[in-house]
């Protein structure tokens, strides 16, 4: 993502349009990759879901839950299962703060943007009455 310069007034218009158009594309192309790693968040604990599932039944020989439970995640396809969905959620998270933070770039020049077209317009408006 572009740095942020610690003043924004510093820059002139053309400077601060690209900047506010880097943050733009950012927040789309961010946007996108969260939709799909939010996708195989789901995808990975579905598939976490029946390798559990799976592992209990096949340790149908322990007498308690608590034992099934425990042989299940004792499964070598489930502890790895797991791994991948905690890496796909450690993604989207990652993702999701990425965007949250190239939106609020964006925004943060956008608004700099209309400060200065509202203060070019009251110029104009004192200057000839119009």
């Amino acid at each position: 993502m572009p740095h942020l310069p610690p003043d924004i007034t510093n820059l002139d218009d053309r400077q601060l349009m690209s900047c506010y158009g880097e943050y733009v594309s950012w927040t789309a192309y961010t946007a996108m990759r969260l939709v799909e790693a939010r996708v195989n968040v789901r995808a990975a604990k579905q598939s976490l879901d029946y390798s559990t599932a799976r592992a209990a039944l096949a340790a149908s020989t322990e007498k308690t839950v608590a034992g099934r439970k425990a042989a299940a995640a004792a499964d070598t396809q489930v502890q790895e299962d797991e791994k991948r969905f905690l890496d796909a959620q450690a993604l989207a998270e990652g993702l999701e703060m990425v965007h949250r933070n190239a939106e609020a770039r964006a925004q943060f020049c956008s608004r700099d943007l209309s400060r200065r077209q509202n203060s070019q317009a009251d110029s104009r408006y004192s200057k000839w009455g119009v």
